[in-house]
């Protein structure tokens, strides 16, 4: 992936997923940081998992799944990278644990229809910890997935993450040797909202979700 593929993807992503005022709205309820352990964040955390797609979180159980996220986030937020940290600088060891935590959340339970237990998945549990570190850690849908050949599981989440950060790293590679500074690569590519791993999702989400090529050779504006 080189920086003018990146900047075209995320201008089509822009184009047609629109303003995500949804995070907006998420940033706002938490002051731009989720305490689990909080009734109106973890409350707000629902809601925007709801807008983001993810409709194992039935409304009528979010009082329980808020529950179950305060149990989770007992054990793992001390434990996941700082809000402010750039995966590409993270070790292997350290995503080896975001995936352990991925793993915990990914089979607990959202939503009970009836008598069936409706799990948050592997697409919840992703957008989940994007949402607790939206700098750090990448979503990811389930054409995302079939495409990579990843099959949701702890080791897959691992390589995707692996994979993402070797983007992230090239693409900060490649910014560099045009003067662009790392921070300032999502504002030049016309994305300041986005960060650099989820602007590797719009990318992805464009190409292999949408299935829309990128032509090589354009210019980032």
């Amino acid at each position: 992936m080189r920086l003018d593929e990146l900047a075209r993807a995320c201008q089509l992503f822009g184009e047609l997923a629109g303003v995500d005022t949804a995070s907006a709205d998420l940033n706002q309820a938490t002051s731009g940081r989720v305490d689990l352990a909080d009734p109106v964040h973890a409350k707000a955390l629902l809601v925007w998992l709801n807008k983001w797609g993810c409709r194992q979180f039935a409304i009528a159980g979010h009082a329980e799944a808020a529950a179950m996220l305060a149990d989770w986030g007992s054990v793992w937020m001390t434990r996941l990278p700082r809000p402010g940290e750039s995966l590409s600088n993270l070790r292997p060891r350290r995503l080896e644990t975001v995936a352990d935590a991925y793993d915990d959340v990914r089979q607990r339970a959202a939503s009970h229809r009836g008598a069936s237990t409706v799990t948050v998945g592997a697409t919840g549990a992703a957008k989940l910890l994007h949402a607790l570190r939206p700098r750090v850690l990448p979503p990811w849908d389930a054409p995302i997935r079939a495409a990579l050949s990843l099959d949701g599981g702890r080791d897959s989440y691992l390589a995707y993450l692996l994979d993402v950060q070797e983007q992230v790293r090239g693409i900060e590679q490649e910014a560099a040797a045009r003067g662009i500074a790392a921070k300032d690569i999502p504002k030049v590519l016309g994305r300041p909202a986005s960060s650099l791993p989820k602007m590797i999702d719009e990318y992805y989400w464009i190409t292999l979700t949408r299935g829309i090529a990128i032509p090589r050779g354009e210019q980032p504006t």
